[in-house]
C-alpha cells in the first residue's frame, strides 16, 4: 500500500508558511546556514542561492545557480555576479551551444510569421507560461514598431496560467527591464490585434477559424495542455509553421518535433508534421554556453569545486572540459541517485547509493502481466455485450479498436 506523503488538509495549510524575503538580504532557515537570494535574471523572481554553512567552527560557502538567466533578454535584469564559494553547483542546460544574437533571434521569428502569413495560415507557439509568453508578446511588439509584424494579423494568448500570469508581470514592473514601454498599461495599446482566450470554447473556436494568425499556447514542450489541441489541428498542414522558443525535454513531443520526427502521437493518433518548424533559441531563458562561462569566471578561484547539474550528458562533458581548460578548477558531474559529503577545501565525497547513470528497472513481466490479466476480464465481460444496446455496442467495439491501434503502434516501435 501507498501511503500519501501529506493530505489535501497539509497542502491548504501552505500558504500560511510563505515568508517574503527580498533580494539580497540574508536570512537563517536554521541555525548554522546564512541563505542569500540574489537575482538570477532568468523569470520574474527566479534567484540563484549564496549558502554559508558553518558546522564544528568551520565555514563552507555554496552557491546554487538553479536556473541560470541570459543576459541582455528583452524583459529581465541580468543575473547578478555571485560571490567566491567553495563549490558551486551550476545549471548546464546550453553547456554544448550558444544562442543566437537578438537581431538573428528577431529575423527568424519575423520570417515564421511572414511564411505562414503568406500562405494565410497560422504559427504556433508552444510556450511556458511564466516568462517566455510575456518576452514573445514583448517581442511582437518590437516587430510591429520595426514593421515586420502584418497590422491585420491577429494575435493570441491561449492559456489561462499564462493570461493570469501576464497581469503578475504588470504588478511587478519594477523588476523588469523594459526602459521603452510600460508594461502596466493597457497591452491592447501595444498590440492592438491581442486577444486573450481563457474559455474552453475560445480556445476550441480557434482551430475553425480561417485565415492567418498567431497562437501562443501552452505548455512550452508540448507535453499537455491546449498546445496539444492547436498542434492536433495545424501540424500536419503545411502552410503552417511551428515556433518553437524554449528547450525541450527529451521524450516530449516538442524535441520529437525538434528532433524532426515525420509524426507524434496525440489523442491516440499519430498527427503528421508538415507544418514548417523553426526553433529559436535565443528566445530561451537559460544563459547558453559562453555566458555560463562568462558567470562562472568573474567568481573563480583556485580551489573551487563544480558540480554540474540539470543538463543533459552531452552539454556537461562539453562544458566540463571548458572548464577545466578555462580556470583549471576541478569539475563533478553526479550521477543518478549519487550523493555528496561536502567539507570546505576538500574534494567531495560521493557515495553511490546505485550505479551512476542507471535508471530504474522496468518489469516487463509484471507490466504484461497486468495486461494479460485485464484482457481475459474482457473477454468474460464481452460474453453478455451481446446483450446491451446497439450503440453502446458500437461504442465498445470501437474503444477496443483504439486500444488495438495503440498496441499496432508500440509492436510498430518495438
Amino acid at each position: 500500500e501507498i501511503v500519501p506523503l501529506y493530505t489535501v488538509e497539509d497542502a491548504r495549510k501552505v500558504p500560511d508558511q510563505f515568508r517574503l524575503v527580498e533580494y539580497n538580504k540574508a536570512f537563517e532557515p536554521h541555525p548554522g546556514i546564512a541563505v542569500t537570494y540574489k537575482d538570477a535574471g532568468h523569470i520574474l523572481g527566479s534567484a540563484f542561492l549564496e549558502l554559508t554553512v558553518t558546522e564544528d567552527g568551520k565555514t563552507t560557502r555554496v552557491v546554487f545557480s538553479g536556473d541560470l538567466g541570459r543576459p541582455g533578454t528583452l524583459l529581465m535584469h541580468d543575473p547578478v555576479v555571485a560571490s567566491q564559494a567553495d563549490y558551486l553547483f551550476i545549471e548546464s542546460t546550453y553547456g554544448d551551444r550558444n544562442h543566437k544574437n537578438e537581431e538573428a533571434t528577431f529575423d527568424e521569428l519575423a520570417e515564421a510569421i511572414a511564411y505562414s502569413y503568406n500562405n494565410h495560415d497560422k504559427v504556433i507557439i508552444p510556450a511556458f507560461a511564466v516568462g517566455r509568453t510575456q518576452e514573445i508578446l514583448y517581442c511582437l511588439y518590437l516587430l510591429r514598431q520595426k514593421g515586420k509584424l502584418p497590422d491585420d494579423m491577429p494575435i493570441f494568448v491561449d492559456s489561462p496560467l499564462a493570461i493570469r500570469a501576464t497581469e503578475v508581470f504588470k504588478e511587478f514592473k519594477d523588476y523588469l527591464d523594459t526602459p521603452e514601454i510600460d508594461l502596466s498599461g493597457n497591452m491592447s495599446a501595444l498590440l492592438p490585434n491581442l486577444k486573450f482566450t481563457l474559455s474552453a470554447l475560445e480556445s476550441q473556436a480557434l482551430n475553425v477559424m480561417k485565415g492567418p494568425a498567431i497562437i501562443i499556447s501552452a505548455s512550452g514542450m508540448c507535453n499537455a495542455g491546449r498546445i496539444q489541441h492547436h498542434l492536433r489541428h495545424n501540424a500536419w498542414r503545411p502552410t503552417a509553421s511551428i515556433v518553437f522558443v524554449g528547450y525541450q525535454g527529451v521524450g516530449t513531443p516538442g524535441r520529437k518535433i525538434v528532433d524532426g520526427a515525420s509524426s507524434i502521437r496525440l489523442f491516440n493518433e499519430d498527427v503528421a508534421i508538415k507544418a514548417k518548424v523553426f526553433t529559436i533559441g535565443g528566445f530561451s531563458a537559460h544563459a547558453g554556453q559562453s555566458q555560463i562561462l562568462d558567470w562562472i569566471r568573474k567568481m573563480a578561484h583556485p580551489g573551487m569545486q563544480v558540480v554540474l547539474v540539470h543538463g543533459e550528458e552531452k552539454a556537461q562533458q562539453i562544458l566540463s572540459g571548458l572548464i577545466k581548460d578555462q580556470f583549471h578548477l576541478s569539475v563533478y558531474a553526479p550521477g543518478y541517485l549519487e550523493e555528496m559529503a561536502l567539507a570546505a577545501g576538500a574534494t567531495p565525497e560521493v557515495v553511490v547509493t546505485a550505479q551512476p547513470k542507471s535508471y530504474a528497472h522496468v518489469d516487463w513481466d509484471l507490466l504484461l502481466e497486468e495486461t494479460e490479466g485485464k484482457l481475459s476480464k474482457l473477454r468474460t465481460r464481452l460474453e453478455k455485450a451481446g446483450e446491451r444496446p446497439w450503440d453502446e455496442q458500437v461504442d465498445i467495439r470501437d474503444r477496443i479498436l483504439e486500444l488495438n491501434k495503440e498496441l499496432l503502434s508500440v509492436l510498430t516501435q518495438l
